[in-house]
């Protein structure tokens, strides 16, 4: 009997943390769905700049992630998972995405120890130890769980291809696949071929993401019945093959009576089992400044259709009204949510209440108005809304000797001028909770910083 799940399709080209988030934002429909994790991430590296933008190849369109970040910031594996811990806490995520980031995440370094043989505690991790490791993983979490997948859905992967021939890493020359996902393919009995690709095509990142996702591998993606998918490319160039994965919705159809051979899997060479290579030394990689990361990427002015979902109510209270924005604008479904005065029939008092939201989130966003203010149907149209080109700088605020940090959101027109500088209000509330400054006399010195780093 067929039954609903997930696809995760890697037969082609593999996995990578990037082309995870890509996928889900395409399956979304939304590009600004990974901004808050990135936001969330610029205290630790204020040059971090996501853009999403929309590859195609001959038969198919998705997204792909331009990521500029500063690799001089290095983290310990304790670093990442403070870090992980914290993004996790002030995106408030579900404890189920949270579990999951932690166990991705925990997949990922004890490879790298059992690759290198060396403690977890003790490892240098050089391209992993970079922020990114944190966006790939929490951002897969936020995704997951913003898609409505976590939990309520059984994960199936195909066959995934890892690549062939050697690339060349921190480590020095090392073969294909590296020894952090050789672990990973081997200690979860995935199966896997070489595929077309002369290169790396499977990274340590996506093997952990697509090990702690997966129930169950099959074959290929043949009969599975798609209803919903979404695309993500890679950045690298391979030639002929088509450097993306997907992530499909559908179900699967009634399996053939006769059973599906088991993949043939290649056996991988455990590190400790070759020959030792004396690593080739490499120097540091040259920071990224800020400065150039802002003038870099900048999102483009979004011209987009949203979805105006209205409901009129007249028997609800304040603290109802109350939760319900609380509701719909942290669990992300809605852009904006605003409760008009009015009055409807037999001249009662009652409130108008307009949620502006993507119009992926339609049901989800309805069935929340129904549920929470007890209205028997909703009303919705479909709206065009342009949006300034934006982006999300740090600040640092010196006060008494010592610096804060502060996120700020800045607004450009189209020839590149600022048209708004608006500091984050929850760090903010902070700066002031720590140096009893009122947030009234801070935002002031927070905007002119603003501009400095800006202009």
């Amino acid at each position: 009997m067929a039954s609903n799940k997930v696809l995760l399709d890697v037969a082609t080209a593999g996995a990578s943390g990037d082309m995870f988030l890509s996928a889900l934002i395409d399956l979304l429909g939304q590009d600004d769905a990974l901004l808050p994790v990135a936001a969330s991430l610029l205290i630790y590296d204020p040059s971090l700049r996501v853009r999403v933008t929309t590859p195609s190849s001959r038969e198919r369109s998705g997204k792909q992630l331009d990521i500029v970040l500063d690799k001089g910031v290095q983290l310990t594996p304790k670093s990442l998972m403070e870090v992980l811990a914290a993004v996790s806490e002030e995106l408030e995520m579900s404890e189920t995405a949270r579990n999951f980031a932690k166990k991705a995440l925990n997949e990922l370094l004890e490879a790298e120890s059992r690759a290198h043989e060396t403690p977890v505690d003790k490892l240098h991790l050089r391209e992993l130890g970079s922020v990114d490791t944190i966006l790939d993983i929490v951002g897969t979490a936020y995704l997951l769980e913003k898609a409505e997948l976590l939990g309520k859905f059984k994960f199936a992967a195909t066959k995934v291809a890892v690549g062939s021939g050697t690339i060349e890493t921190d480590h020095g020359q090392v073969e294909v696949p590296v020894p952090a996902v050789a672990e990973i393919l081997v200690a979860h009995d995935v199966p896997f071929h070489t595929g077309s690709a002369k290169t790396e095509v499977l990274t340590p990142t996506g093997a952990a993401l697509l090990v702690t996702l997966a129930d169950e591998y099959v074959e290929s993606s043949e009969g599975f019945i798609a209803k919903k998918q979404g695309i993500g490319f890679g950045t690298r160039n391979l030639g002929g093959v088509t450097n993306s994965m997907k992530i499909i919705l559908g179900e699967e159809a009634p399996r053939p009576e006769k059973p599906t051979e088991k993949p043939t899997r290649k056996p991988i060479e455990k590190p400790a089992e070759k020959a030792a290579k004396k690593p080739i030394e490499k120097t540091a990689p040259t920071p990224v400044k800020a400065a150039e990361a802002r003038t870099e990427i900048l999102e483009a002015w979004m011209d987009e259709d949203v979805i105006v979902i209205e409901a009129t109510v007249d028997d609800i209270d304040g603290e109802t009204a109350g939760s319900l924005y609380d509701v719909l604008v942290s669990e992300g479904l809605a852009y904006d949510v605003l409760m008009i005065p009015a009055f409807c029939r037999k001249n009662r008092p009652c409130y108008v209440v307009k949620v502006i939201a993507a119009k992926a989130g339609l049901k989800s966003v309805a069935e929340i108005l129904i549920r929470h203010l007890g209205t028997p149907g909703v009303r919705y149209t479909t709206w065009q809304r342009l949006t300034a080109a934006k982006e999300t700088v740090v600040c640092k605020l010196e006060i008494d000797g010592k610096e804060y940090m502060v996120r700020v959101k800045v607004s450009r027109g189209v020839d590149g001028s600022i048209l708004n500088i608006r500091p984050e209000s929850d760090d903010v509330i902070r700066v002031s909770q720590a140096t009893g400054i009122p947030v009234r006399e801070l935002k002031p010195r927070i905007a002119l910083q603003g501009y400095a780093v800006t202009e």
